[in-house]
């Protein structure tokens, strides 16, 4: 590709929209976590995870509506590639604390978590611009 031939970024407000969501969801989910166990040391990963989560999530928003083609690229594999992750580890989450009593005030939110990061998944799929298809003469 030469220096004339810059490929413009699309319009991919509607990710960035469902990432920043995605993000709001997965911070507060960890943040009551927390709260949930009125803060206590040993239980502050909750929060570090999810408003972790959180950043990187807005992070790749920001990226995937910046308006330039490579950014736009990484910002959205980049989210896509962690909410796959988000999902698989809220699924495996769910699974282990299923039927556990020590964990079972921490099995509906992970099952929030898990729908969340499956929705927001699912999203981002249906949402992600697809490539023009170029007109043969």
């Amino acid at each position: 590709m030469s220096g004339a031939e810059k490929k413009e970024a699309p319009n991919a407000a509607p990710c960035g929209v469902v990432l920043v969501l995605e993000g709001l969801v997965l911070g507060a989910c960890g943040c009551y976590g927390s709260w949930m166990q009125n803060f206590r040391p040993g239980t502050m990963h909750s929060a570090y995870s999810g408003l972790g989560a959180m950043v990187l999530l807005v992070i790749c928003a920001g990226l995937t509506v910046s308006g330039h083609y490579k950014m736009y690229m990484m910002g959205v594999h980049l989210a896509l590639l962690l909410q796959a992750l988000f999902v698989l580890v809220f699924s495996m989450q769910s699974f282990r604390s299923y039927g556990v009593p020590a964990k079972a005030d921490r099995f509906p939110l992970f099952v929030v978590m898990d729908i969340g990061s499956v929705f927001g998944l699912s999203l981002m799929i249906a949402l992600k611009p697809k490539k023009k298809k170029e007109a043969t003469a």
